[in-house]
């Protein structure tokens, strides 16, 4: 794993630097011991990301990147959006609300909902959603 610890400070010809763990951690919110924690810190290879994206506006941390990447080695990563899917903000959202990344028991789950067992979102466990064919709920 590359050393980390200057990260957040610019080097020698003001190129910018990616955030230290630590400020990864901080910014996150991670409950230490967590295994949102231990997934961060076992992405922090950021020589597999572009430097074009330390300067872009998406608001995907680089350790999710990383994770992102080491998942689809073999995916394009060119264009604006570096060839992440929007998918991956919900996801990161997801995993900040549900820091030990365990999806709910199987009773949680409604059996009579069509859609694909995804994860539990925490919209409320006790009463099943409603959809509609757009993918937004009501309940």
């Amino acid at each position: 794993m590359p050393d980390q610890s200057t990260s957040d400070q610019q080097n020698h010809d003001n190129r910018p630097r990616w955030p230290s763990l630590e400020t990864q951690l901080a910014q996150a919110r991670v409950v230490h011991g967590s295994a949102l924690e231990n997934l961060i810190r076992d992405n922090q290879d950021f020589h597999l990301l572009d430097a074009d994206e330390l300067k872009d506006r998406m608001a995907l941390p680089p350790w999710l990147r990383v994770y992102w990447r080491k998942l689809h080695p073999n995916d394009d990563y060119s264009g604006p959006r570096h060839g992440y899917p929007i998918l991956l903000a919900e996801l990161l959202e997801w995993m900040l609300d549900h820091q030990d990344l365990q999806t709910p028991p199987a009773d949680v789950i409604d059996p009579k909902d069509p859609r694909p067992h995804m994860p539990y979102t925490g919209s409320n466990p006790g009463k099943p959603v409603e959809r509609d064919p757009y993918g937004k709920g009501k309940e």
